[in-house]
């Protein structure tokens, strides 16, 4: 069955790429190839630093780069701050992550008193104290709205998955009965609304390595999608799925990229 040429290719980073920052053998050679026939984006939900950061670490890495590449739920979250016109967020975020944000728009208050709280906004914080985890709860539990960037459960790690906003989520719903409004990242189709406007769903080939963030995002995006194996998943995973990936593959090296881009897969 031939489907239309695959004409831009959206990469996952940790897990699918790389672990704990060390690329997986042959991915970046792999990425290299690919872009130097359609354009190549990154998407993370990881939100623990900032895009400026990422942009480093490809750049190091050897990866190609474009200065729209990077895909981050923390331009979806100011997009929707700026919508709701609300000027006084707490921002519960690691230090470089804050200073970016504030940095993009200098006119938010990201440290505002419990009263004046108009939004919480939750990141991926790995090195909070309990003095500010007790700062996000006094305002949470005002019923003050909340959003996360992301709700992924864990982060992939070297040593084992460790805690991640989905966790932290848990934690605020069993403390005080409390959900966030709304979370930005996979499997938010919102995360690729851009691409949508340039390309048809079939037209883009979304490569990640969990289920139910990057293979239900293809899933409720409509693109095509590449699970491999090298990151969270396992494939006894695949057994208690009703849909299951159409491809999957132990690695990005695998991926068969020309049978795509060509349209014979």
């Amino acid at each position: 069955m031939n489907h239309k040429p695959v004409k831009a290719v959206v990469f996952d980073l940790d897990g699918t790429l790389y672990l704990s920052g060390r690329p997986y053998p042959g991915a970046v050679d792999t990425v290299k190839r690919v872009a130097a026939k359609v354009p190549v984006y990154y998407l993370s939900n990881n939100t623990s630093k900032s895009p400026v950061f990422y942009e480093n670490r490809l750049k190091v890495m050897g990866l190609p780069l474009e200065k729209d590449s990077i895909i981050s739920a923390l331009y979806l979250s100011l997009d929707a701050i700026h919508e709701k016109g609300i000027k006084n967020v707490y921002f519960f975020a690691n230090p470089e992550v804050y200073e970016w944000f504030a940095a993009q728009d200098p006119s938010l208050n990201l440290r505002p008193s419990v009263e004046e709280t108009e939004l919480v906004l939750i990141a991926y914080h790995n090195s909070f104290d309990y003095r500010e985890l007790c700062e996000l709860s006094w305002r949470v539990q005002r019923h003050i709205p909340f959003w996360v960037t992301h709700a992924d459960f864990v982060c992939p790690d070297a040593h084992g998955p460790v805690p991640d906003i989905g966790s932290f989520m848990a934690l605020l719903k069993t403390a005080y009965g409390v959900e966030p409004e709304k979370s930005f990242g996979k499997p938010n189709p919102a995360m690729l609304a851009g691409l949508l406007k340039n390309y048809e769903p079939e037209e883009i080939l979304f490569v990640g390595d969990r289920l139910y963030t990057d293979f239900e995002l293809a899933k409720r995006s409509q693109c095509r999608f590449v699970l491999p194996l090298c990151g969270e998943t396992k494939r006894a995973d695949l057994d208690k799925l009703e849909v299951k990936p159409e491809f999957v593959v132990e690695n990005v090296k695998e991926i068969d990229f020309d049978g795509f881009l060509q349209g014979k897969i």
